[in-house]
């Protein structure tokens, strides 16, 4: 007895080799081999682009001071740097000041404000000025050698008394000329007059 193979729903057999009336797969033709293609450089990486910022904006501080332009190069104002006219000449002190005030400062302390100016002056070209200051310097050392002489005799017994007295009503007369001389000498300087002392000696010239 022969045995028939089961048939499917369709009609079509079972097995493994397929129907006639079923369109078979076409297997793909292999691809053809591709030429080598040359190798490609590596890439650099690209450099960020850096901008420069803006320049920020500047509040000027207060008193409304701006900043020199570019260049720091101002033009200087008008009249700026301009000689000054003929004749002109830097004020000078008043050497009928200066007198006053050595005759003054002699008064009191005698022959050390006398040298003292007589330094400073005796350079500066003035011939009447140095007049002055000559003069009150030869009355000043005067003045300390009446003093001197004054202690000097009121150490003799007996009569050193006698003529230190003397001595020290002389140291004062010459005390009061003193006085009388530095009022005078601003107004006798300014008239072009000699210093004003009674007598004098001429121990500085």
């Amino acid at each position: 007895m022969t045995t028939l193979p089961p048939e499917g729903q369709d009609g079509q057999a079972t097995g493994d080799q397929p129907s006639p009336d079923q369109p078979q797969a076409q297997t793909p033709p292999p691809a053809a081999p591709q030429a080598p293609q040359p190798p490609v450089p590596p890439q650099q990486p690209a450099q960020p682009q850096y901008q420069t910022p803006p320049p920020a904006a500047q509040t000027p501080p207060a008193g409304g001071y701006q900043a020199p332009p570019a260049g720091g190069y101002q033009t200087p104002p008008p009249g700026a740097g301009q000689v000054p006219p003929q004749g002109y000449a830097q004020p000078t002190t008043d050497p009928a000041s200066t007198i006053t005030l050595n005759y003054w400062l002699s008064v009191f302390f005698t022959w050390i404000p006398a040298l003292i100016f007589y330094i400073i002056e005796k350079d500066k070209g003035n011939a009447q000025a140095y007049a002055y200051h000559r003069d009150n310097l030869n009355f000043s050392l005067l003045r300390v050698m009446v003093v001197v002489a004054t202690y000097i005799l009121m150490l003799i017994p007996y009569v050193g008394w006698i003529l230190g007295a003397i001595l020290w009503i002389g140291s004062v007369v010459l005390f009061v000329f003193h006085i009388i001389a530095a009022v005078k000498a601003p107004d006798a300087y300014r008239r072009g007059e000699q210093p004003g002392f009674i007598f004098n000696i001429p121990l500085v010239k």
